[in-house]
């Protein structure tokens, strides 16, 4: 079923492998650091025995899902089989030949799935902290149905008497977690925290935002008044932001009830651009405060950890697309708060 080039990787260059307090699981390049002892990854078969610092970027590799395999696969592929030192240069040769052939072409998300199944037929599962040994393994020495049917519809796509078998290999995804949405599937609590942001009026999230940002997002920034940035907020800029005059920070409204009229206190944030508000290490510090911040509610607080966790659970990511659209919005909102001051002409 799979190509020359992925059998021969598949057989010279990359093993599975279980993270221990013995061995050196780490390596170079994202992924490369293991959540948790016994967590499952794919590593160089010439290079596991060099130090880490030595190792070529993708020499390791800790796949989250059992459908990211494939992509660790292709990574060391790109990135790591040319630049590793310690291959033997007849192996890179091989490949090269191996690459360099025409082959029957398979489309690549039914060799990403051929993977994923495979993995599961070793006794893979996937948990919230990565992948672990802990089903047990196909040991019949055939492929499963599943696999089967995998290859199957990779060979005639179009078949129409492989219909139930695709419904079982592509199953309907829910679209709500898909769009990080998780009322159906929140604790009562949860829910409740995010209807009271729906019906509460906020200044920087609209009611119209709310089917298209995820609710973790829709909750945190429902938490921010604005409040004008000091003029210390320049001191790390060369120029002043063209919308200086009106443009708002974000302010705890926690802290902002709890403290009334003071200024520039701990809970207080200024993305100058779009950029800066865009940067991912804002809403990290703007859930940080909320998080530790000893007038917000314990249930908000509850509620954002919940939702960083089921996102995880799901593997949810934010769509990019989504996120930046919100986020111009946003920016829009707090650029265009304050009045422009009258100047005569």
């Amino acid at each position: 079923f799979l190509d020359p080039v992925y059998n021969f990787l598949r057989s010279s260059c990359i093993e599975v492998f279980v993270a221990t307090e013995e061995n050196d699981t780490g390596g170079r390049g994202r992924g490369a650091k293991p959540h948790a002892i016994g967590q499952v990854g794919l590593r160089c078969v010439h290079c596991k025995h060099i130090q880490r610092n030595r190792r070529a970027n993708q020499a390791v590799s800790h796949p989250s899902k059992t459908t990211n395999i494939f992509e660790s696969v292709r990574n060391y592929q790109r990135i790591h089989l040319e630049a590793c030192e310690y291959i033997p240069s007849e192996l890179i040769t091989q490949h090269r030949e191996l690459a360099s052939q025409p082959y029957r072409k398979i489309h690549l998300k039914y060799i990403k799935l051929y993977f994923a199944e495979a993995a599961c037929e070793l006794g893979m599962v996937e948990t919230p902290n990565g992948l672990f040994f802990g089903a047990p393994p196909n040991t019949s020495g055939k492929p499963s149905d599943k696999l089967l049917a995998i290859m199957c519809i990779a060979e005639n796509p179009t078949a129409s008497e492989y219909k139930q078998l695709r419904d079982l290999i592509f199953p309907k995804v829910d679209e709500r977690l898909q769009n990080s949405k998780f009322s159906h599937v929140a604790s009562p609590s949860t829910r409740q925290v995010i209807s009271n942001c729906r019906q509460e009026r906020a200044v920087f999230v609209y009611p119209s935002d709310f089917p298209v940002v995820s609710d973790f997002r829709f909750v945190l920034f429902h938490q921010f008044l604005p409040c004008r940035p000091p003029k210390s907020a320049l001191s790390r800029r060369r120029t002043k932001p063209d919308k200086w005059d009106t443009l708002s920070g974000l302010y705890c409204k926690h802290c902002a009830k709890a403290h009334p009229g003071e200024r520039y206190l701990k809970g207080m944030y200024f993305p100058l651009d779009l950029e800066s508000l865009c940067d991912s290490s804002l809403p990290c510090n703007l859930e940080c405060h909320i998080m530790t911040c000893q007038y917000a509610p314990l249930a908000t607080k509850e509620a954002l950890d919940e939702l960083q966790r089921l996102a995880a659970e799901h593997g949810v990511i934010t769509k990019r697309n989504a996120k930046k659209k919100f986020l111009q919005k946003l920016w829009k909102r707090m650029a265009n708060y304050y009045p422009a001051p009258w100047r005569e002409e």
